[in-house]
């Protein structure tokens, strides 16, 4: 959207929203058009036969297409409604390689809606700040007495 054509990079993002959508039409019964049924690919076979017609097997292409065409306008809409945010991300990441949360926030700012739960980027952020109270505390619990003799790496013969 950003350069206005469709890079060659997509292919494996192509790959695997396809996959992911069969999965939701075919094997998790999300389609209204298709059903609550489930048609899970059989990797321990070599059956070249699918377990529906091929009426079904067309109302599943054609359901699929539509689903990502829809995700992709979604997707090229909400870009282009942030474009100024995403040329920002684009440029830190071209300035850090890694993004944080924190380069997130100030970039788009806070999430307009907060979640009941905390995230596991918020729990791996508390346990991290956790460890290092433990070390400071422990920092500051250590007594040195005057007279011991201070740990330099030095060998003293006596």
């Amino acid at each position: 959207v950003l350069i206005g054509r469709i890079s060659t990079g997509a292919q494996n993002d192509l790959e695997k929203v396809t996959k992911m959508t069969y999965a939701q039409v075919a094997v998790y019964g999300f389609s209204d058009k298709v059903g609550l049924v489930s048609f899970p690919q059989r990797e321990d076979t070599f059956e070249m036969t699918k377990p529906y017609s091929s009426k079904t097997g067309a109302m599943i292409d054609n359901e699929v297409r539509e689903w990502v065409d829809k995700a992709y306008k979604r997707t090229v809409q909400l870009i282009k409604d942030h474009k100024e945010q995403v040329a920002q991300i684009a440029e830190l990441l071209l300035e850090k390689e890694v993004l944080h949360q924190d380069d997130l926030i100030r970039v788009l700012g806070e999430r307009p809606f907060k979640s009941r739960e905390p995230t596991n980027y918020d729990l791996f952020r508390e346990g991290f700040q956790e460890e290092e109270e433990k070390n400071k505390q422990g920092q500051e619990n250590t007594v040195v007495e005057d007279d011991a003799p201070s740990i330099d790496g030095t060998v003293v013969p006596t």
